[in-house]
């Protein structure tokens, strides 16, 4: 139980410690989809900034460790489409945003 606990405050302290900031993420995604970082938050029902806004979301949540609502604030949409986000239940596409920036 105390290995576990350990592994939790690692797992934890990296996510927090140096982490992507949301604004460099929503660059990295609207490069990725071909949009602009105004598209990606401006509410619009493109297919490809809605499909933008599901990845930014997903890797901000599940592999970044931001908030629903931390996300849904900077996206500028309510908590309700980011939990509609994350509902579907599968990773979207990510396309390799995060072996871009090495």
């Amino acid at each position: 139980m105390l290995s576990e606990s350990e592994e939790f405050t690692k797992e934890n302290l990296r996510l927090t410690s140096g982490r992507m900031d949301l604004s460099e993420l929503a660059q990295k995604v609207s490069k990725v989809h071909d949009i602009s970082q105004a598209e990606l938050r401006s509410g619009s029902r493109r297919r490809q900034a809605v499909e933008a806004r599901r990845v930014l979301s997903w890797l901000a949540m599940r592999e970044l460790g931001y908030s629903g609502a931390d996300v849904a604030r900077y996206l500028g949409v309510t908590n309700s489409c980011i939990t509609r986000f994350l509902s579907l239940g599968e990773k979207p596409e990510t396309k390799d945003i995060f072996q871009r920036q090495r």
